[in-house]
């Protein structure tokens, strides 16, 4: 890296000092070798070398709206999905909100961050958890996968990275799933084409959507909007055009997502309620 792109980005930061040291403590090793640990809300992570535990160090609050919505959909004995897991951080919060008595379903493709995200299930002691090792898709198959150093924002279709591909339905337990979560960097749609038989008796989705993403793989937001819509769910975005913080209905299949951002798809009639108001 340029000392100049270095000396720009640490002018647009807003910790500069602490977001040097979170690069030199992770880059060298030292922050595992000295065991830091990030205290999140009831669960902690290993401060692994990582783009997101950096992150997650660097800001406490980072992701706390992820973190709020999730638990707010699940409560203790349910069933939480979380596809597109990296190094665990959601899905620990949904395993804290679950609780002893739910299950949590994790799916990360990158065989190295899957390692990372195992060694913090294990830090946590969360025996309800399953990782699995693969992409999710519309079927059985193989695919290349990046190994990019912004290593949170890996994807499927590039690198030399060879990972299995499969329909996460074929995983999931034939009874009522409270969340699935899905962030795989522009594959959604493929994703969710691969979970038709599990939405049936899926009550919320949170999913992550961005025009530039998709156009990576050849569909529109409008193809993941009509599959939704099809399969009874209604469709909320935050509009952040709008410093309201509330969710706002989706109608139009047409609906342009230039910035990535969650939409929130429920077929829970008192949560569509409470989110329309």
């Amino acid at each position: 890296m340029q000392i100049s792109h270095i000396v720009k980005r640490l002018g647009e930061e807003r910790q500069p000092m602490r977001f040097l040291a979170s690069r030199l403590l992770a880059r060298s090793g030292l922050a595992e070798k000295l065991g830091f640990k990030i205290q999140r809300r009831g669960y902690q992570l290993h401060f692994f070398n990582t783009a997101l535990s950096m992150t997650l160090w660097l800001y406490a609050n980072e992701r706390s709206d992820d973190v709020d919505i999730i638990q707010s959909l699940l409560k203790p004995g349910g069933t939480y999905v979380d596809i597109g897991a990296n190094i665990g951080d959601l899905v620990l919060a949904g395993a804290k909100a679950v609780g002893p008595d739910g299950k949590v379903f994790a799916f990360e493709a990158h065989p190295r961050i899957f390692g990372l995200m195992s060694q913090n299930l294990r830090l946590n002691q969360t025996p309800n958890i399953h990782p699995v090792n693969a992409a999710c898709g519309e079927d059985f198959g193989w695919a290349r996968f990046s190994d990019m150093r912004s290593d949170d924002m890996n994807q499927i279709g590039h690198g030399e990275i060879v990972v299995p591909t499969i329909p996460a339905q074929m995983l999931l337990p034939d009874e009522d799933i409270d969340l699935i979560k899905i962030d795989v960097e522009g594959f959604e749609f493929f994703v969710l084409k691969g979970l038709q038989k599990s939405l049936g008796r899926t009550r919320h989705l949170l999913i992550e959507v961005g025009d530039v993403h998709f156009a990576q793989f050849g569909y529109r937001y409008a193809d993941i909007h009509d599959l939704l819509i099809a399969q009874g769910f209604a469709i909320f975005a935050l509009d952040k055009a709008k410093a309201d913080g509330a969710w706002h209905p989706v109608t139009d299949r047409d609906h342009p997502f230039p910035m990535v951002q969650n939409i929130l798809a429920s077929r829970d009639p008192q949560a569509q309620r409470l989110l329309a108001e």
